[in-house]
């Protein structure tokens, strides 16, 4: 999990991975809407349906740890990375899978170009996950903040 910190907290997922994933999408709201909510990580349930709970303890900085559900699966996170409003990043352990997931964000007047990438690996990755799934639920995640930071 070590290396996988470090490719984290430089905004980077890995791309040996067996699983690799990224999405990209114009979202019309300002940047600074869109961080707030990327990573008001207690509130992600309310705009992704996908996610059932998330629990943030302490405040959203680096370092701090989260615990979510998502679908049926739950997960234990580590944020990596806060570069405010540019690029938040965190490690994932979940049903013996590691987990990389990067947001960066770009400011473009009054839009904001969305960036979410994501690396899966583990033992169990290719029997529990597999690359159209991690395509689906990237793009259906990106999706949900556009409607959420656009509404």
């Amino acid at each position: 999990m070590k290396r996988l910190k470090e490719l984290a907290k430089k905004g980077e997922i890995n791309q040996n991975a067996s699983i690799r994933n990224t999405h990209s999408l114009v979202i019309n709201s300002p940047i600074e809407h869109v961080w707030d909510i990327i990573t008001a990580i207690e509130k992600w349930s309310e705009w992704n349906p996908s996610f059932k709970k998330t629990s943030l303890k302490g405040s959203c900085k680096k370092g701090a740890h989260f615990t979510w559900t998502y679908r049926k699966t739950k997960g234990y996170s580590e944020i990596q990375q806060i570069d405010k409003p540019f690029s938040f990043s965190w490690t994932s352990k979940a049903n013996w899978i590691k987990r990389i997931f990067v947001w960066s964000l770009e400011a473009d007047e009054n839009q904001t170009i969305v960036t979410l990438k994501a690396s899966l690996q583990g033992v169990l990755v290719v029997l529990l996950e597999n690359p159209q799934k991690v395509y689906d639920e990237i793009l259906e995640w990106i999706k949900c903040l556009k409607i959420e930071a656009e509404n």
